[in-house]
């Protein structure tokens, strides 16, 4: 028989070391627990110019793919961007917020504006005003519309997007 030496000794963590893991395990699930509510809220939210780009792009399609005119409105009561046909029929629908409408959102003011022929000696001027220029909806026609800007005042923050009437891409953005 062989006869081992020395004492045996149990190998594990002591009762400072777990507790100190659990506490920091603790500290971090409450980290994470508490910004689990901006990450809900986040997502029900998707900005009002990529929105907007998409509606765009939705209202080139239709009128390019049924030769038909189709319209871009905005709609204030529920931030929301539509495509409709010339009849009023509802093409598709571009939400800024998803999910169930909450009266506490804050709702972007967005503004359609056609763009005016340049005159002048230096050709950068129009001779229209804005309240010419203003549109409740802008219209497609077979795959294009008229030259047209659009203002979003959204948190503090107001953003120009100068928009191609044959892409639908913005070609300047300016805040």
């Amino acid at each position: 028989m062989i006869k081992r030496s020395g004492s045996f000794r149990f190998r594990g963590f002591t009762l400072v070391e777990v507790l100190l893991v659990l506490a920091l395990v603790g500290v971090l699930a409450g980290l994470v627990a508490g910004n689990v509510g901006a990450f809900i809220a986040g997502a029900k939210f998707e900005p009002p110019d990529r929105v907007l780009k998409k509606a765009i792009l939705d209202a080139i399609y239709f009128s390019s793919e049924t030769k038909d005119p189709a319209y871009l409105f905005y709609l204030d009561e529920n931030a929301s961007f539509a495509v409709k046909d010339a009849n009023g029929v509802e093409l598709s629908l571009h939400k800024v917020y998803q999910g169930e409408w909450n009266e506490d959102y804050e709702l972007p003011e967005v503004q359609f504006y056609a763009i005016g022929p340049e005159s002048g000696p230096d050709g950068g001027s129009t001779v229209y005003d804005e309240e010419q220029l203003s549109l409740n909806r802008v219209p497609f026609h077979f795959g294009s519309s008229v030259p047209f800007m659009s203002e979003i005042r959204f948190r503090e923050e107001n953003l120009f997007l100068y928009f191609d009437p044959f892409s639908g891409f913005v070609l300047k953005q300016k805040e």
